[in-house]
């Protein structure tokens, strides 16, 4: 008998600490290894590109580092978006995700690099933070919309496959939806104070 799907905390300010507290019950549980093998591809492919220009060694060891070095952070910030699906307000989670946790991964980044004496690192960890920034939107709102979860909500890889192409359309209209949306709102009311009181006629 499998155990029932988790409940998300739909409050940030409850999630936050829960996560801390029990990061065993929270994070470990739902590791995301579809986002971190996602998010390792990506990366390493920048590193490779980047440190061309001092060897393929070079360049192979930068994006081996990096690849192993993303399916930690690839596979926690996948971790830390499931948990915090449901949770609001939705603009703060959206700030955690898409920017704290890739910036803080990025830091870390920098120092493993610095450790292993990547040659060219600046290219990469600018292409890195960026990359990832999105693939954990991505994910997030993937996650959002009932695809590419793991643990004991873990959906197949069949139903991403069905499901993740619409949420993908989705995803990039969000934005120009958004601003249309807002420049409706902002029609209507401009309208609505244009029109003539009748006891004024």
């Amino acid at each position: 008998m499998q155990p029932a799907p988790s409940a998300p905390p739909e409050s940030l300010a409850q999630a936050l600490p829960e996560m801390i507290r029990s990061p065993l019950r929270t994070i470990v549980p739902p590791w995301s290894s579809k986002a971190a093998a996602c998010t390792a591809t990506v990366r390493a492919v920048a590193f490779f590109v980047t440190n061309l220009q001092s060897g393929r060694g070079e360049a192979t060891k930068a994006m081996l580092v990096e690849a192993v070095y993303a399916i930690f952070a690839g596979g926690l910030i996948g971790a830390v978006s499931q948990h915090l699906r449901r949770a609001r307000p939705l603009w703060a989670t959206g700030l955690l995700i898409c920017i704290a946790l890739p910036g803080t991964m990025t830091l870390a980044q920098l120092g493993v690099h610095h450790l292993v004496k990547t040659p060219h690192q600046s290219g990469g960890l600018l292409v890195s933070f960026f990359l990832a920034a999105l693939a954990a939107a991505y994910t997030w709102y993937a996650m959002r919309h009932g695809a590419m979860l793991g643990g004991i909500d873990e959906t197949t890889v069949r139903h991403d496959l069905r499901s993740l192409p619409r949420i993908s359309l989705d995803f990039l209209l969000a934005g120009p939806r958004w601003i249309a949306s807002k420049l409706k709102y902002k029609d209507k009311r401009s309208s609505t104070s244009e029109t003539p009181d009748p006891g004024e006629r």
